[in-house]
């Protein structure tokens, strides 16, 4: 998205112009986008304006926003795959992709493992915590990454601490 500075009809330049402008790009970029990456956008824009929202989960949500609406691009191609992600990331940071990768694991299956012991389906959890059922299919199948607040929801929901579905999960 270029900058933007446009005068109005008296040579002055006006905020609100430029926000209309900086509004058309990236509308005209969300209309672009398919259904389901617009449904995405949406949720982050829930995110980034949530009071209880914290200053890691708004900038995780304007950064995915960013990417989805105006993908960087990797040898010449739009995005980058997991797999060159992997390959081209320094050693640290795949110390951190792999404990991050447990941590989903760890969740994943201890969330499904309580489901079945507390005989709650994914639509029931997904009502009680005020998301779809696509949102908890995709934490357990581990697509997503849950937010903070959502394990916390989750684990009140299902009677259990954060802790229990998400160890370190105070730390983080």
């Amino acid at each position: 998205m270029s900058h933007v500075t446009t005068p109005n009809s008296k040579g002055k330049t006006d905020g609100n112009l430029i926000a209309s402008q900086m509004f058309a790009q990236v509308y005209q970029a969300f209309l672009e986008c398919s259904d389901d990456v617009q449904k995405a956008v949406q949720d982050m824009v829930q995110i980034v304006n949530a009071p209880d929202a914290t200053v890691d989960e708004r900038e995780a949500a304007l950064e995915t926003m960013a990417e989805a609406l105006f993908p960087s691009k990797h040898n010449g191609t739009l995005g980058i795959s997991l797999e060159d992600c992997d390959r081209f990331a320094p050693k640290d940071d795949l110390a951190i992709l792999r404990q991050m990768d447990q941590e989903e694991a760890t969740f994943a299956d201890r969330l499904n493992a309580l489901l079945e012991a507390k005989n709650m389906t994914q639509s029931e959890l997904a009502n009680a915590i005020g998301v779809g059922q696509p949102a908890i299919s995709m934490m357990l199948s581990r697509n997503c990454r849950p937010q903070k607040r959502t394990v916390e929801k989750i684990a009140q929901v299902l009677k259990v601490t954060p802790e229990e579905i998400w160890p370190g999960i105070k730390g983080e």
